[in-house]
């Protein structure tokens, strides 16, 4: 390598590991020292040193020189290389040729002080012929040709050096005058703008008549190096030297701090557009380093650092928490489900909470603390991811066993995530709650449309052979649903060891509900068995009865059913439930019960019903209210430690169905036994001569009820007897007193007075064997009252009436009689 000599570059391609969008177009040896190390001329800067290692103060570059291979090495902080190589140097027979060519010309006279060109003109053609001066001239003209067509390829080869060196030119004629303007109109204020500006020093005219300047003052250097930042900026994105680059741009934000009014002139300055163009592609560039998923920690932690340095914090974020989210979904991507579902939900959670834990040490280790509200919410979304894979995946399932092992393998995860000082089990609870709501609503639903079709084909024949219980095949359950139970007794917030390596695993926990009250629903071998059908447990129920109890209950079909599926509900509800879910577990079994006694109801006012079947409705009704919805209610206060939050009202409710079902069969029943037992008119009563003192209707009657009592006790349970008994003998008062209403003309005559009386007296007297209503007693006692009066205000001569003495022998008598005969 020659001093003085420029050497044309290329990028070879083949030797550099780094592509580089400047292309530097050659390398120029500007001296070589008596110590061998050469200064040389490349990317606009100069290098010192030798040429195995050559430095320079502006970049952390290191450049080599190999003379032999032609080529130049520039070495950059990440161990990547670009490699230029020049072209060959002359080869001999060229410069032979060069030295062998018939040069008249001696380029030496040139360059002496006392050179005349007169003289040499006449020295020169004295001695030569007319053929000897037209060569010349010819030779002298090729030469100049020769050298325009070399100054054109020179300056073709150039060409972006020299557009690029006008515009600076350029510029700096815009700065010239924008600063020229600034002096001229901020004259008066000259010297408070001394560490701002440029300062002008006065020209001093030379003799030659060329014009010069004062070397500029150490104040207006920072000013005068921002003419070449974006420059300098320029080759330290392209070499990647990001730390340095970063470093020019503070250097620059320094400069506008400590002279505020140099940001100013800036505002409508070109150069501002330049340096911000610089500092936007210098912002890309690092944003696309964060995006990469190849970085390490300590590289992502660097990269943030420079991007908050650039005052790019919220960018920085989002693009970190975009690029891990990505990440995470292309994770799950990778998930096989091979149809054990423990074992996905297992692999998801594992990607899932190792990705938010590593996410949120890089964020803490790299972002201000004041910036983590936007993790938090970033947290949030993966749990939401979660969430929707949990209402597609398991929310699916009839296997509330399968969904609660499914939930507690998150909630595990969880768990471990508050260990490490990240509490995110309240959020997972409160984005599960929805779902949950939505899983008990639509069994609710399903529990309803079962129950609808079991009462199309209901014939409300009642039987006692059913299960109290539902079987729960104890036996074939695994440990962990055994001992299983709710977040207060630790078993749906256990850990779960197995689920974190992905595959499934049974929580921990004492239960505090009845082994007979879990789900029917797992194998012999502690394995998930088909969720069974409402009515398939109805059946195995039915098929499994053994000691049947005499004094239970008589129940229809439905009613059974009803029973059957209301346990199963509670038995599977149990496994997932939390307190948070009573008021969605109060309102669908409201619903439930609701629906049912409703039915109930309107199914008893029809006609074409027999008295057993009657009898069969009322049954159903009082095991609900009595026994059921208060059994279950239990089971769901065992496992939460909270009771119903509507359980006082339903109960008020179901018990009013109650009453309207009993009241409405008293109805029916009370006019059945007025009109087709007893036979009773009340025209019978307009007679005059005396009537047998015997009452054989309401005889009748008392003998009707004591065969309804014994149906009833029977049908339904001796506890109903005394209230549908007293209700059937009130309906009967009050209808023998609206027919007489209706009747206003009825006049009783002497005889049909006294065995009217007799009548009312005896009915009396075996109504208090019941709890009959003290209206129903002041109700015979005002119809003898006012019969009596209408009697002796209708009848101008009316006979003595008998003596209470006497009607109360008679019926003393009568109830003597029927008491020995039983």
């Amino acid at each position: 390598m020659k001093k003085g000599v420029t050497y044309p570059l290329k990028v070879d391609t083949h030797l550099s590991t780094v592509s580089s969008s400047v292309n530097y177009n050659d390398i120029e040896c500007v001296d070589i020292k008596s110590n061998g190390h050469y200064v040389v001329k490349f990317m606009y800067r100069e290098w010192v040193g030798p040429l195995n290692l050559m430095t320079t103060q502006k970049t952390s570059i290191k450049i080599s020189i190999d003379l032999k291979e032609q080529t130049v090495t520039c070495t950059h902080t990440d161990k990547k290389k670009t490699v230029y190589r020049w072209g060959e140097f002359p080869n001999k027979k060229e410069m032979e040729q060069n030295k062998k060519e018939d040069n008249p010309v001696q380029y030496e006279t040139f360059l002496s002080s006392n050179f005349n060109s007169e003289k040499y003109v006449n020295d020169l053609f004295t001695h030569k012929t007319d053929n000897q001066a037209t060569v010349h001239l010819q030779y002298l003209e090729n030469r100049k040709l020769g050298c325009i067509d070399h100054l054109k390829k020179d300056v073709y080869k150039n060409h972006l050096i020299f557009i690029g060196a006008s515009k600076e030119i350029a510029n700096s004629e815009v700065d010239m005058l924008d600063f020229r303007n600034l002096i001229s109109d901020y004259g008066n204020v000259m010297s408070s703008l001394q560490n701002i500006s440029i300062s002008w020093d006065h020209y001093k005219v030379k003799k030659s008549g060329k014009i010069d300047f004062e070397p500029l003052s150490p104040a207006t250097e920072p000013i005068q190096w921002l003419t070449t930042a974006p420059n300098e900026l320029s080759v330290s994105i392209e070499q990647r030297e990001f730390e340095v680059a970063v470093s020019l741009v503070e250097k620059i934000n320094k400069i506008y701090e400590s002279n505020p009014k140099v940001e100013i002139v800036m505002q409508t300055h070109p150069l501002k557009d330049q340096i911000e163009n610089k500092v936007r592609i210098l912002t890309d560039k690092l944003m696309n380093e964060l995006r990469s998923p190849l970085l390490k920690a300590n590289q992502i932690k660097d990269t943030i650092s420079l991007l908050v340095r650039l005052s790019q914090n919220d960018k920085a974020k989002s693009i970190f928490l975009e690029s891990r989210s990505h990440a995470i979904n292309h994770s799950i991507k990778k998930i096989v489900f091979s149809g054990d579902l423990n074992r996905f939900i297992g692999e998801l959670a594992r990607v899932i909470f190792n990705s938010i834990n590593s996410t949120c040490n890089d964020f803490t280790n790299s972002f201000p603390s004041y910036m983590n509200s936007g993790l938090v919410s970033w947290i949030i979304e993966e749990l939401v991811l979660i969430s929707d894979i949990f209402n597609r995946q398991v929310f699916i399932l009839d296997n509330f066993y399968s969904i609660s092992q499914a939930i507690r393998i998150i909630e595990s995860h969880c768990e471990m995530m508050d260990q490490t000082g990240l509490s995110i089990g309240f959020y997972w609870n409160l984005l599960l709650q929805p779902h949950v709501e939505q899983l008990i609503v639509n069994y609710e639903i399903k529990i309803r449309d079962s129950l609808l079709h079991q009462l199309m084909d209901e014939k409300w024949n009642g039987v006692s052979n059913w299960d109290y219980e539902v079987k729960s095949q104890q036996n074939s359950l695994p440990s962990s649903l055994k001992n299983s139970g709710t977040p207060n007794s630790g078993g749906i917030s256990g850990g779960i060891s197995g689920g974190i390596s992905g595959g499934g695993g049974g929580g921990g926990g004492n239960s505090n509900i009845s082994n007979n009250y879990q789900s029917p629903i797992i194998n012999n071998n502690g394995g998930k068995k088909a969720g069974l059908t409402f009515q398939q447990m109805h059946q195995d129920n039915l098929n499994n009865m053994e000691d049947v109890d005499q004094g239970r209950l008589k129940l229809t079909s439905s009613t059974i059913f009803l029973n059957t599926i209301i346990q199963k509900f509670a038995i599977d509800i149990c496994q997932i439930i939390t307190i948070d879910l009573i008021p969605v577990i109060s309102q669908s079994l409201g619903s439930i019960f609701k629906d049912y006694m409703s039915y109930l109801q309107n199914e008893i006012q029809k006609e074409h019903l027999s008295d057993i079947q009657c009898l069969a409705i009322i049954s159903d009704s009082v095991y609900i209210v009595d026994d059921l919805v208060s059994r279950i209610a239990t089971r769901f206060e065992d496992a939460t430690g909270e009771k119903l939050n509507n359980l006082t009202q339903l109960s008020s409710l179901l018990y009013s169905y109650f009453e309207s079902i009993r009241d409405q069969y008293s109805t029916r029943k009370a006019l059945e036994l007025v009109d087709n037992s007893m036979n009773w008119e009340e025209q019978e009563y307009q007679v005059e001569e005396e009537l047998d003192p015997f009452p054989k209707n309401f005889i009748v009657l008392s003998e009707a009820l004591d065969r309804l009592a014994e149906s009833i006790q029977t049908n339904v349970n001796v506890e109903s007897v005394l209230p549908i008994a007293s209700r059937i003998i009130s309906e009967i008062v009050n209808i023998i007193s609206n027919r007489f209403e209706c009747t206003s003309n009825l006049v009783f005559g002497y005889g049909g007075l006294q065995h009217f009386i007799l009548e009312m007296k005896y009915l009396a007297t075996f109504a208090g064997k019941y709890p009959v209503e003290d209206s129903t007693f002041e109700l015979i006692n005002t119809m003898i009252r006012n019969h009596k009066e209408i009697y002796l205000n209708n009848t101008s001569d009316p006979k003595p009436l008998k003596t209470e003495e006497y009607f109360t022998s008679i019926i003393d008598n009568l109830v003597y009689q029927k008491a020995v005969y039983n």
